[in-house]
């Protein structure tokens, strides 16, 4: 198993962790496009090496070194996403595997001076969190859109990056980071949400809903409780 690959099993394990998911064999080896086997002996190594702790059948938990390097590594990588968007103004759907791509060969200190660059930015383009160099992340009170009921509203501050279609879907019916939604109904047969959008009002499925998070509507500004994002709800 090479560097890389270490690295990205490490921020792939931190991101299905944050998100309350298991870290197994099959669902790492799914999201990186791996074998099993391959995906197996992964975790083999990165238990020897005390970043992760090892439950055959069960998967693995980042230890307090495992997630400190995590951290790192996202850092690095959400970094690149926000200077791909925000300076040479690449598409929100297509900076993530192109951070893929660069990450890795980026010294500690150029990552310092991308951070200096794009202002300090609290989130990557998809709204999740950009560690400081002490591995501290932003805290950000969100709300799954599946979670809101009719008349509750909020501001689109978090998609999954990781669900194919789902960025440039977004894009065109207008929900990029910073709008401004309300639900007008939720059918409780299929789970679909009704929202409305500037002045328009259209249906999407629950997988959006649950893919999509937002913060509380916004005051003076800003959304209540939830950082700044310079650049974030630029139109890609």
């Amino acid at each position: 198993m090479s560097g890389l690959a270490t690295e990205d099993c490490l921020a792939e394990i931190y991101r299905l962790q944050a998100a309350g998911e298991s870290a197994t064999t099959g669902t790492v080896a799914d999201r990186r496009h791996v074998t099993p086997a391959s995906t197996t002996s992964m975790f083999k190594r990165l238990a020897r090496d005390g970043l992760v702790t090892y439950r055959e059948y069960e998967g693995v938990t980042l230890t307090e070194e495992g997630q400190r390097v995590a951290l790192a590594i996202l850092r690095r990588h959400r970094l690149v996403e926000r200077f791909l968007t925000d300076v040479l103004r690449m598409p929100w759907e297509s900076v993530d595997d192109m951070a893929d791509q660069m990450e890795h060969a980026l010294p500690d200190a150029v990552v310092d001076a991308l951070e200096t660059l794009l202002g300090n930015p609290f989130t990557c383009p998809h709204g999740y969190p950009i560690p400081d160099r002490d591995g501290r992340l932003p805290q950000m009170p969100l709300r799954r859109l599946a979670e809101l009921g009719p008349g509750e509203a909020g501001v689109v501050a978090r998609v999954d990056e990781r669900i194919p279609g789902l960025l440039s879907y977004l894009h065109e019916v207008g929900m990029t980071l910073g709008t401004s939604v309300e639900v007008e109904a939720v059918n409780p047969v299929d789970d679909t949400v009704t929202l409305r959008v500037a002045r328009s009002s259209f249906v999407v499925g629950p997988r959006v809903a649950q893919a999509v998070s937002v913060a509380p509507p916004e005051r003076d500004g800003g959304a209540v409780g939830v950082p700044a994002a310079p650049g974030a709800a630029r139109d890609a």
